[in-house]
């Protein structure tokens, strides 16, 4: 679950990690990056979670050389219950500035961009 603060709305969402991922993260550890072989490798590996405007959700695992791969995509729903299950009258956590509510008004969100 995740709250866009832009959007003022709630999203919920469960992704698959697919073994592609794993083995990435994996080789990253096990394996130093070919193009900087004096450097050690690393002793833990990372996955990424991207959360865009419109519930769009990408991940990505680093490789040995910290690149980052795309390894899932999805699509959350919303969450009926809203901000914090429903337990503060529909608040959110914060308030959108009003430098961002300027630069939406003026630009909008970029929806599909990702």
């Amino acid at each position: 679950r995740w709250q866009s603060i832009v959007e003022e709305r709630t999203y919920r969402a469960w992704v698959d990690i697919p073994d592609q991922a794993r083995q990435v993260m994996h080789d990253s550890t096990a394996r130093r990056c070919p193009e900087q072989p004096k450097e050690p490798s690393s002793y833990s590996a990372a996955l990424i979670l991207g959360l865009a405007p419109g519930g769009v959700i990408q991940v990505w695992a680093w490789d040995s050389c910290y690149r980052p791969i795309k390894v899932a995509r999805g699509q959350a729903e919303l969450e009926p219950l809203g901000p914090d299950q429903g337990q503060n009258e529909g608040r959110y956590a914060y308030k959108i500035s009003d430098e961002s509510k300027r630069y939406i008004e003026r630009f909008g969100i970029p929806y599909g961009s990702w």
